[in-house]
C-alpha cells in the first residue's frame, strides 16, 4: 500500500513539474538557433577528470579533419549562426560530429 501511495505521489509530482516547465515557454519568443550545438574545447579535455580522454585525432587534429570541419561550416549557415551566438571563432573548429538527437558537437581548439 505504501508503494502505491509513493508511486501516486511521484506521478502527481512529475505532472506538476511538466506543467510548470510548459508554462515558462513562450511561443512568441524567437528561438535562439535552429541547431542544437554543444562545443567541446579539445585543448582543455573536459573528459580527462573522469578517466576517459578525447581521441588523439581530436586533441591533435590532422589537416584533413580540419578541412572537413571547415567545409561543413561553409555548407551550414544555421550552424555558423549558432556558433556565432556561442562566440566560437570558426577558424578554431577542428571537427564537427552529429549527435544522436540530430544536434551538432563542435570540437574547437
Amino acid at each position: 500500500m505504501k508503494k502505491a501511495i509513493a508511486l501516486a505521489a511521484l506521478i502527481s509530482a512529475s505532472a506538476f513539474a511538466g506543467a510548470a516547465s510548459a508554462q515558462t515557454y513562450n511561443s512568441e519568443m524567437p528561438a535562439t538557433s535552429s541547431v542544437d550545438v554543444s562545443v567541446v574545447n579539445v585543448t582543455n579535455d573536459p573528459s580527462s577528470g573522469n578517466g576517459s580522454r578525447l581521441p588523439a585525432n581530436l586533441t591533435n587534429p590532422g589537416p584533413e579533419l580540419i578541412q572537413d570541419a571547415q567545409a561543413q561550416l561553409q555548407s551550414d549557415p544555421a550552424l555558423v549562426d549558432a556558433l556565432a551566438m556561442k562566440n566560437v571563432q570558426l577558424a578554431n573548429v577542428v571537427h564537427i560530429q552529429t549527435a544522436a538527437n540530430g544536434g551538432k558537437i563542435v570540437y574547437v581548439r
